[in-house]
């Protein structure tokens, strides 16, 4: 009695010639069908109502980073390495390294860094020419 309910509800949707045709078949096949037939029903499911995805809420504004303002050279320093020297006087590690060249700068070597001595930055700066302001 059992399978021969389990084999209607396979055979739903198919007409009674079709179960009389099957009712001698592996009972693997009233297996698939069942899986067909509530795959079908799932699809139809679907069908009439679609599911929404779901909402992605609005990305975070991202925020800028603010720039730091250049450092001034403390008074306690010693040295400065090229990174150092040029972050807090605004210029590029070439332009040390051209006053470096061109004997404007001292620069000392401890192993492979390159540390430049905070009175030759400070007498470096002094040394330079200010810049002229036209007069209104």
């Amino acid at each position: 009695m059992q399978l021969q309910k389990q084999r209607e509800e396979a055979m739903r949707g198919m007409g009674a010639f079709q179960m009389t045709q099957m009712k001698h078949r592996d009972a693997r096949v009233f297996a698939l069908f069942q899986h067909l037939r509530t795959a079908i029903d799932i699809f139809e499911q679907i069908a009439v109502e679609p599911c929404r995805m779901p909402e992605k809420p609005a990305p975070a504004p991202v925020s800028q980073p603010v720039a730091a303002p250049p450092r001034e050279l403390p008074p306690e320093r010693i040295t400065f390495t090229l990174k150092e020297a040029s972050s807090a006087l605004g210029v590029g590690k070439t332009t040390l390294y051209a006053a470096i060249a061109d004997g404007r700068l001292v620069a000392l070597k401890m192993g492979n860094r390159t540390l430049i001595p905070a009175e030759s930055l400070r007498s470096w700066i002094a040394s330079m020419p200010r810049a002229r302001h036209r007069a209104e």
